[in-house]
């Protein structure tokens, strides 16, 4: 009788520690840091709203993918929602904005490291450093949030209210502008209050616009991209620099939309509905999409979406890329070789996504990734 209960306390004890050693939070993935030069880049992936399935996942050198390490190393999701992904202090900042939340990681091992969760309402989105201790995040609750980006994390600073939502920031000059759709906000890093506000109001973004990230160029300027309207018609896509230090617009160039009645194979046709844009690493070039002809027959018109890009000095358009069989274009970014990498959601349908890297050479790599991704950074 002993021996059974001796045998039974032992078999229940190596279980109990099968059961511990696989839960134990903070284990390294695969018992190991992850990013010891094995990393291609990182996928942000939003998950299904309510879901609690925003997520990380990893494109490694090889091929191969972890389609969500942050639950992998800390047995728990990462949130609600992931809108942005930024490196600050050698740590990435997660935001989370239908958890009301921002989750700090560890680069090396991706085990968290600290949770800012909000106090108040609030949706955050993008996050752009301010000093050295602190960063600002952008807000669709008509509002700017101060954090500490040094431990102790804690709670937010301060929710400053502001006079319309800001989505994407950059900061030039110790001063932080950002792009709403009544004209481009201007705050010194010192002053950031609603009565400190200044407007730039002739660059404004609406619904299919807000998506598209404000960019710094080689010179420091920072540049925006707009539809241009006749009444309800958008009949061009402007991109225009903005001069930091005197916070007007400096130069803009204008990429017009055909309005042939037939128009030719590789004719600009259209827009997209929520557009990116990104800058390469020279950072000469502008990236950005739209709807290109495809075909002009007598069964009809058919359309393609394309990448073009700009460059800077010359504001010259180029029709570079385009990217048959992509209809929900949710993410776009370019890599430090100048490679576009591109986030398919396939049909919005909560299923996982793809990433489709478009290789110089005209091959196409894909990975198999999380639900919704939507943006890929690069280590």
């Amino acid at each position: 009788m002993l021996f059974k209960k001796i045998l039974c306390f032992f078999i229940f004890a190596v279980i109990a520690g099968l059961f511990t050693a696989c839960d134990s939070a903070g284990t390294d993935y695969p018992y190991g840091p992850v990013s010891q030069g094995n990393i291609e880049a990182l996928v942000l992936n939003e998950g299904g709203i309510n879901q609690n399935m925003g997520g990380i996942s990893v494109l490694n050198k090889d091929g191969s993918v972890i389609p969500d390490i942050f639950r992998e190393v800390n047995h728990r999701p990462l949130g609600d929602v992931a809108q942005s992904i930024t490196k600050i202090n050698g740590k990435y900042f997660v935001t989370l904005d239908n958890s009301k939340k921002i989750e700090v990681i560890d680069p090396e091992t991706f085990g968290s490291v600290g949770t800012i969760l909000y106090t108040q309402a609030g949706f955050p989105r993008q996050i752009v450093a301010i000093s050295p201790t602190e960063a600002i995040v952008s807000d669709l609750e008509r509002q700017l949030v101060r954090i500490r980006t040094v431990e102790p994390y804690g709670e937010p600073l301060e929710y400053i209210s502001i006079p319309r939502s800001v989505e994407y920031l950059v900061t030039v000059d110790n001063k932080i502008f950002g792009m709403t759709t009544g004209g481009i906000y201007v705050f010194g890093t010192d002053n950031i209050s609603k009565k400190a506000v200044r407007v730039i109001p002739e660059v404004k973004n609406d619904e299919n616009t807000k998506t598209c990230r404000m960019l710094v160029d080689k010179y420091q300027r920072v540049w925006a991209l707009m539809n241009i309207r006749e009444g309800n018609r958008v009949c061009g896509i402007e991109l225009v620099c903005i001069d930091p230090h005197q916070e007007k617009v400096e130069v803009s160039y204008t990429l017009p939309i055909s309005e042939k009645a037939n128009p030719q194979a590789g004719d600009v046709i259209g827009t997209i509905t929520y557009n990116r844009t990104d800058i390469d690493p020279t950072l000469n070039w502008i990236y950005f999409n739209v709807k290109t002809c495809k075909s002009n027959t007598a069964a009809g018109i058919t359309s393609v979406q394309s990448v073009y890009r700009m460059n800077i000095g010359t504001g010259e358009f180029e029709h570079y890329l385009d990217l048959p069989g992509i209809d929900m274009m949710y993410g776009f970014s370019v890599s430090p070789q100048g490679e576009v990498y591109l986030c398919d959601c396939l049909d919005y349908s909560a299923q996982r996504g793809y990433i489709r890297n478009y290789k110089k050479d005209g091959s196409i790599r894909n990975f198999r990734v999380g639900i919704y991704p939507s943006q890929v950074y690069f280590p």
